[in-house]
């Protein structure tokens, strides 16, 4: 697959690396964030980011990132989750379709319901020649960072009748030492989500539904880590925030189950707390 100069396909915000010279970011990632993804990305010398919309979802959290990337003076846009899968960077070049747009995006004469190859044509076509420096002069310049450096890793442990639980805003936020937790997170539960789930060798993942989506995207982790051995299920979006691990620990209803999960009585509508009753 051939790309215009200057783009980059990651499936996942957490494999941007700090060396990344790609101005152009299409992201399968969700939308979501607090502040922090956003300064990842500014990092990773990103100036334009495409990321999936997640359903929307409670407090519209799937698309809270929109101004936290035009804070950091990154275009942005989501593209509806039913136009391209969440966790499929390939399919969102692909297929994406723009759903929500930040004020620098408007501004680029972005509009919603353009394709994400459509928006990317009309940033390279605001100038002349599609080379790095070119792309960053379609938005702000930069401003020199001088707060100090964030730690982008969090977690934090709880206890639930007597069971450590981890919660995490992100499943990209965890490491080795988590191997074998009853991990909370704000992650989506696509297949990137799920493969981090894996890597990382937990127990057990509480996930985000990401309102499903197309080709049942925001779930589709679910049953490739039951056959690896972990109990994985999601929450429905509009019960908890993606991005918000304690509020998927707090009020998160259970909308799918994979089927070790059923074996321990696990079922839809289930509070995540009481579930985490029953591992």
């Amino acid at each position: 697959m051939e790309l215009p100069e200057g783009i980059v396909l990651l499936d996942s915000l957490g494999d941007l690396q700090a060396n990344n010279t790609h101005p152009i970011l299409v992201c399968g990632s969700h939308c979501g964030d607090n502040g922090t993804l956003a300064r990842k990305v500014k990092n990773g010398h990103v100036k334009a980011v495409f990321l999936n919309n997640a359903g929307v979802g409670k407090n519209q959290a799937g698309v809270s990132g929109l101004t936290h990337y035009e804070a950091e003076n990154i275009l942005a846009c989501a593209v509806d989750c039913n136009s391209a899968e969440i966790g499929v960077s390939r399919d969102t070049w692909e297929n994406g379709i723009i759903s929500h747009t930040n004020t620098l995006a408007d501004a680029a004469g972005i509009q919603i319901g353009d394709s994400v190859k459509e928006a990317v044509d009309t940033i390279i076509n605001r100038i002349k020649h599609p080379s790095s420096t070119q792309i960053e002069s379609l938005v702000k310049n930069d401003v020199k960072d001088n707060s100090s450096k964030v730690d982008l890793y969090k977690q934090t442990q709880t206890q639930i009748d007597g069971v450590r639980v981890t919660v995490t805003d992100s499943i990209t936020f965890l490491n080795e030492t988590n191997a074998g937790d009853i991990v909370v997170c704000g992650s989506h539960g696509g297949v990137s989500a799920g493969e981090y789930a894996q890597k990382r060798r937990v127990k057990a993942v509480f996930f985000n539904d990401a309102g499903i989506g197309k080709n049942n995207a925001g779930i589709k982790s679910l049953e490739s880590l039951s056959d690896a051995g972990i109990l994985a299920c999601t929450v429905d979006c509009m019960s908890a925030e993606i991005f918000n691990g304690q509020d998927v620990l707090g009020n998160g209803i259970i909308s799918v189950c994979n089927q070790l999960a059923k074996t321990r009585n696990i079922k839809e509508k289930m509070m995540v707390k009481e579930a985490i009753k029953l591992i």
